[in-house]
């Protein structure tokens, strides 16, 4: 399990690499997890996105500010622009986060002093600025009750679309088809997660339910990207170290699943085998892909 120092660490992280439209989905995402009626809002046309990045019909709006370097008199203007246009928009909210992503050096004071006399010119509605540090206090508040959408959100919720290490598959390859666990085990201890013999001519489909809608539709971005970067990268592979691979992560993931939902079990049986490596994030990437890889196209199991 990652410790308070590696959480801290993955969190940071997360801000230092964000910029743009990715900072203002990671906010978004993660105030879904605080507010579960909070709807994010797509641009439209002309019209763009009202100046609402997220929205709670009658309770709260955001607009996320996620600048390549703060500056005040910069963000001020947008206060401004963005308060205003979201009034005349016709949003019906009681409070208004400006959300900045100020890579943790702290919010100008000026900027404070604008939100406080925005708040004074408008009683009846509440306007915050919430920095980095909020939002990383935040995540640890939700951590204990919503532990599997935060880790969607810090170690799934990346750019993959242009993935291509393949020396970090090579390096999860090498790593699980190598380990003497995984040659302690008999072929004939295998068992489907249908619980059918696993046979080594081919392994029959299992058909999981995840009911996380947000970690289905995560892992489904992994399943798609990962059979372009496998087919691409398949050649390179020893087909017997593939199958060790293959039998490994169903047997890490056999385990939790008889005492957890799917989604759980697929957690955890990430975390089994990333805690045996070393940290590094393109290693998180490949070890996620090869694991929605197997799950789909090598016929370990299928999302429904």
């Amino acid at each position: 399990m990652a410790t308070l120092f590696d959480m801290d660490d993955k969190i940071k992280l997360s801000f230092y690499e964000k910029d743009g439209n990715s900072f203002e989905n990671f906010v978004v995402n993660l105030y879904k997890i605080q507010y579960p009626t909070l709807l994010g809002v797509k641009p439209q046309g002309s019209k763009g996105d009202g100046a609402n990045d997220g929205y709670m019909a009658g309770e709260l709006a955001l607009q996320v500010y996620a600048p390549e370097k703060l500056n005040a008199k910069d963000a001020i203007k947008k206060i401004e622009h963005d308060f205003q246009r979201i009034k005349e928009e016709g949003w019906d909210f009681r409070e208004w986060h400006f959300v900045v992503n100020d890579k943790f050096n702290d919010i100008p004071r000026d900027i404070h002093h604008k939100i406080d006399e925005l708040n004074q010119a408008n009683p009846n509605i509440r306007l915050r600025v919430i920095d980095n540090q909020t939002l990383k206090d935040m995540i640890y508040d939700l951590q204990p009750q919503h532990s599997l959408k935060i880790h969607v959100l810090l170690e799934m919720d990346k750019d993959i679309s242009r993935f291509g290490d393949f020396e970090k598959f090579e390096a999860v390859i090498d790593f699980l088809s190598s380990d003497t666990s995984v040659k302690s085990i008999s072929i004939n201890d295998f068992m489907n997660f249908s619980k059918e013999e696993f046979l080594p001519d081919g392994i029959k489909k299992l058909e999981i339910n995840i009911e996380d809608a947000y970690f289905s539709q995560t892992f489904g971005t992994y399943i798609e990207k990962s059979t372009q970067i496998i087919e691409e990268f398949k050649d390179n592979i020893e087909l017997s170290e593939f199958e060790e691979v293959g039998k490994h992560i169903q047997e890490s993931y056999q385990k939790y699943e008889k005492r957890f939902k799917s989604e759980i079990a697929l957690k955890k049986s990430y975390e089994e085998l990333y805690q045996k490596m070393n940290d590094d994030q393109n290693l998180q990437t490949a070890l996620w892909l090869i694991i929605a890889y197997f799950f789909d196209i090598c016929d370990i199991g299928e999302i429904k």
